[in-house]
């Protein structure tokens, strides 16, 4: 058990930092572009914090891959692959729930853990996209 509330710490935090760096490098990609080119800059802005997310929920799934192959935690799946595992995360990190695969030993505070990061990781992005979409917006209005 101790083991998996160290991962799930870990993990959230990493998963924070990683969120920063593409929200903060998305941040100064769209500031670099031209006058005039608001639908693209925030275009790019979605598609970096989309990238963020996939990569997020690719370090979830690693760490369920290598809890599970540790022994710590079991999924509903015989010999889970890492594709399982990263399946799992998605479903997980999206809130989207459980379906053909669910945690069945000790994987239950990662689940939480990655539930809840990933819902303050979506909410973020959407907070950031609102900013970007008024900040690029408004000037091409006037």
């Amino acid at each position: 058990m101790a083991a998996t509330i160290v991962a799930a710490t870990l993990l959230s935090l990493l998963a924070v930092g990683l969120h920063y760096e593409a929200l903060v490098l998305a941040s100064a990609a769209v500031r670099g572009l031209p006058p005039g080119s608001a639908r693209f800059g925030v275009a790019l802005a979605v598609v970096l914090a989309l990238v963020a997310h996939i990569v997020e929920v690719v370090a979830f799934g690693v760490g369920w891959y290598g809890l599970i192959r540790a022994g710590v935690v079991a999924l509903s799946v015989e010999s889970p692959t890492m594709l399982d595992a990263v399946y799992f995360s998605g479903a997980v990190y999206t809130s989207l729930g459980f379906g053909d695969i669910v945690p069945v030993a000790n994987g239950e505070i990662l689940a939480v853990s990655e539930a809840v990061t990933g819902l303050v990781l979506i909410g973020w992005t959407a907070s950031f996209t609102f900013f970007q979409m008024r900040e690029r917006w408004e000037p091409d209005r006037g």
